[in-house]
């Protein structure tokens, strides 16, 4: 009975820490990165299903004068929220346009490319260079607002998005919507999409990926070496689980990374807390998998238990770029192989 107490308190203060920490980066917002491409024609819009979702889009316009079109089907008493974002203080600034039915709105200074279906009316929202970048903690990343719009439904049917612009390579982003509500496989890929967010900001995948390969394959290194020298056999779960909590440690360092690289653009911020907490979850959970791959015993049924539970944390709070908790779950599932006993039990 005494050495049951003894390995409830074992996992007593990371498991309080990670529930308090939950409590507080649950309840957040967030917008769900999505990619746009070959939507160059009215005809071929990119449809935004769920217009007042929170999503934000990344776009790529590679000419002067092409256009990207977007669909969004309104619904009465809805708000169609709209932000146009680019990836720096000295990126080219595109325009949106504003394609709605019914309405009777000047087409004065309307691009001559823009296509306006008959009976539908255009606003023009001209972007403006930015002049100060403001703090995203869950990218993280810069973001640099040049145009913003909001409408109240009043008449409802397909509403169209063009975003134009007069300069060549013109990347841009746009945030839609003001509900947040994913489904689950949205919320488990943030982690890929995030990844290609930074890219369209400009970073190469191996300045992203760098941060995560460095925690993994020197943690990997130095927990070699040192079992070899201990003269340890860890079972493959074992090794599953370790390597599961290198991943969540390398997420968090990419996190941190970028971070300081958005503070460095935007200045102190806030936000940056929110930031740190989403980083402190995965070193939190990645400790947790470490110290079950470090014991040479046979898994009890607790640890195959924790193992899980550190796997779904890791796919809510987007920990591990989604390796770490494949591998914590297959450290969970995979029998039993102990080719050689730990001196400690013998």
């Amino acid at each position: 009975m005494h050495k049951v107490i003894l390995l409830n308190r074992r996992w007593l203060l990371p498991a309080t820490l990670l529930f308090i920490i939950l409590c507080f980066a649950l309840p957040v917002n967030a917008h769900l990165p999505v990619s746009a491409d070959g939507n160059t024609d009215i005809n071929t819009a990119l449809t935004i299903e769920k217009p007042t979702m929170s999503y934000v889009i990344y776009g790529h316009l590679h000419e002067a004068g092409e256009v990207d079109y977007y669909q969004l089907k309104m619904n009465p008493n809805e708000r169609l929220v709209l932000s146009l974002m680019t990836p720096g203080y000295n990126a080219p600034v595109p325009d949106m346009i504003v394609v709605s039915p019914g309405t009777a709105v000047s087409f004065e200074g309307l691009p001559q490319q823009v296509s306006v279906p008959q009976g539908y009316g255009a606003e023009i929202i001209r972007g403006r260079p930015p002049h100060i970048a403001e703090y995203e903690p869950f990218g993280p990343a810069p973001v640099f607002e040049v145009a913003y719009y909001s409408k109240e439904i009043t008449a409802p049917g397909l509403y169209y998005l063009a975003v134009v612009s007069t300069a060549d390579e013109t990347r841009y982003s746009i945030a839609t919507g003001y509900e947040e509500e994913f489904t689950p496989s949205e919320w488990v890929l943030v982690p890929v999409n995030v990844i290609s967010t930074h890219l369209w900001e400009g970073q190469s995948i191996l300045a992203i990926l760098t941060p995560f390969l460095a925690v993994v394959i020197l943690g990997f290194v130095v927990i070699s070496r040192r079992e070899k020298r201990r003269g340890s056999h860890l079972t493959h779960s074992c090794w599953l689980a370790t390597i599961a909590g290198l991943c969540y440690l390398g997420g968090a360092a990419i996190t941190l990374v970028q971070m300081v690289r958005a503070l460095a653009v935007t200045g102190p911020s806030s936000s940056v807390a929110l930031t740190l907490v989403f980083a402190l979850i995965p070193v939190t959970l990645g400790v947790w998998a470490l110290r079950l791959g470090r014991s040479s015993s046979r898994r009890t049924i607790l640890d195959r238990a924790f193992l899980v539970l550190i796997a779904i944390l890791g796919l809510i709070i987007w920990a591990g770029l989604i390796i770490g908790p494949v591998l914590a779950i297959g450290a969970a599932a995979l029998p039993e192989r102990l080719p050689f006993h730990h001196p400690a039990n013998k």
